[in-house]
């Protein structure tokens, strides 16, 4: 019932005052749509401050069929994955269930692009 609640919440935010019942949802897209509820309180510059301080400084990718790293230009990419390494953003896939899920893959997109925009450069900083 919390999880329920905290993911009304989410997409009330996401949606303003658009009511959305997730019990209509089907199990697939609840647990797709529930895997993205983190963004609803993510922060990709404090999070990134947060990874720099605990000595991480990974990338995040997209875990799709063909793992991107969004925010990072592709002619930088190759070097940007063996210098900072990388790990995948919880949630992301390229199987959409739904509209909803849709639109909070493009959040976490944004976020990475964020959050890989400032990892990036202190990376690459310190590997100098």
């Amino acid at each position: 019932m919390k999880q329920i609640t905290l993911l009304s919440i989410l997409l009330f935010g996401l949606f303003g005052c658009q009511e959305i019942d997730v019990s209509q949802m089907s199990p697939e897209e609840r647990d797709a749509v529930t895997s993205l509820t983190w963004l609803k309180n993510a922060d990709a510059a404090t999070d990134a401050d947060t990874a720099i301080k605990r000595g991480d400084h990974r990338l995040i990718a997209m875990a799709t069929r063909n793992p991107t790293l969004p925010g990072v230009p592709v002619e930088s990419s190759s070097k940007a994955k063996s210098v900072c390494g990388i790990r995948y953003l919880e949630g992301s896939t390229d199987a959409v269930v739904s509209d909803l899920h849709l639109q909070l893959l493009q959040a976490a997109q944004e976020y990475a692009e964020q959050y890989n925009h400032i990892m990036l450069k202190r990376c690459l900083s310190r590997s100098k």
